[in-house]
């Protein structure tokens, strides 16, 4: 049991580990990092409540024998619940939080929060199947990582909104975007399961394609951001520090003056 959750953990904490090298500049005290990772594991929770409410409005979807119902249920079942629970807990956490003072922190702290879903869902996956070794390293390649990236999304555009972007795209990014990557990462995971043998391998491939998007546009994403806060802290320079502009030439009437 120990060991299955620590198979389980594994990949959540290396890429926690690794965002939090990534703020370097201005790091966040550890503290919070572990409390953004707990709220994460509590959106688990929500997304139960969630999926609860949605089952008894009969919005809930769950057929993976057809490839409308695989896509139904990715949409439904997976990326509308969970990513609306993990906003729902971003939100909790980021607006009392003082700390909260810089572009990246959105990242770091959504990132967090994705990690600790992804962990408490990862230990779930691991305790359910007999193969846990094997499910593990696959979701620690795959899911786990997904679920960062995902994660990155939101921060990113939560933080565009938080400190200023007032457009109405980006509020509808902040949540439509994580939905839309989750969407058809899932999509392609479950109509894998009922592909025949070359459209499987088609779909695999379209799987790996959408994972190496996701993770170029995470790192943009990050850049960005970080660029965005070094611009904001670097100071304006001090007057008489600016470029030199060469006094302008003498006309005769000058010359004149000054004999």
């Amino acid at each position: 049991m120990i060991l299955i959750i620590i198979t389980a953990l594994i990949p959540a904490l290396i890429l926690g580990w690794w965002i939090y090298q990534k703020d370097s500049v201005r790091p966040e005290p550890p503290g919070m990092l572990y409390k953004a990772f707990f709220y994460g594991v509590g959106s688990t929770f929500v997304t139960v409540v969630i999926t609860s409410f949605m089952q008894i409005a009969g919005l809930m979807v769950y057929d993976l024998g057809s490839y409308s119902g695989a896509v139904s249920t990715a949409l439904f079942a997976a990326a509308l619940p969970e990513e609306s629970a993990k906003l729902l807990m971003l939100w909790l956490f980021l607006r009392k939080n003082s700390y909260y003072d810089e572009y990246f922190d959105g990242i770091v702290y959504a990132a967090c929060v994705g990690l600790g879903f992804a962990a408490a869902e990862n230990v779930l996956y691991l305790l359910q199947g007999e193969a846990w070794l094997l499910t593990g390293i696959i979701r620690g390649v795959t899911a786990v990582p997904a679920h960062f990236a995902i994660a990155c999304a939101m921060g990113y555009f939560y933080s565009k909104r938080h400190f200023g972007d007032r457009s109405n795209v980006t509020a509808v990014c902040v949540l439509a975007v994580p939905i839309l990557i989750h969407w058809i990462y899932d999509a392609l995971a479950f109509s894998e399961g009922i592909a025949a043998p070359t459209l499987s391998v088609v779909l695999n491939i379209l799987f790996v394609l959408l994972i190496w998007r996701v993770y170029k546009s995470t790192m943009r994403r990050i850049n960005e951001l970080r660029s965005r806060d070094q611009a904001r802290m670097t100071p304006p320079p001090l007057p008489g520090n600016g470029p030199l502009t060469p006094p302008p030439p003498f006309d005769g009437e000058e010359r004149g003056h000054m004999s």
